[in-house]
């Protein structure tokens, strides 16, 4: 247990995500669809509300592209693309830094449910 518990942990602490109250207004259903989300990649959760970043949208060749606040259009890797409903319509990522690289951990599209 506490493995798990560390490993969830480590595994949300590269994002450096910060709850600054942006979410307080956010439906408790919502809120708990954000936290319940997990990577189609790895099954590993995708973190919480505080780590879903608001992102752009756009589909090139049948394929997501997302930029959020200070980040370029990067393609969104087909393994990582949350297929289930979107109960908060916008579209979300879920971002992390590895070796200098940022990667997409989770990306939820938008449009609802």
């Amino acid at each position: 247990m506490l493995r798990s518990v560390l490993f969830l942990v480590l595994l949300c602490a590269p994002v450096l995500a910060r709850d600054y109250g942006q979410y307080n207004s956010v439906a408790p259903e919502v809120r708990a669809w954000f936290r319940a989300q997990k990577s189609p990649k790895t099954g590993a959760l995708c973190c919480s509300e505080a780590d879903g970043i608001y992102a752009e949208e756009d589909i090139r060749n049948g394929q997501y592209w997302t930029r959020w606040t200070g980040h370029d259009w990067q393609p969104v890797p087909d393994d990582v693309v949350i297929h289930a409903g979107n109960p908060h319509g916008a579209p979300v990522v879920w971002w992390y830094v590895e070796k200098g690289e940022t990667k997409i951990r989770c990306y939820a599209p938008g449009g609802g449910v």
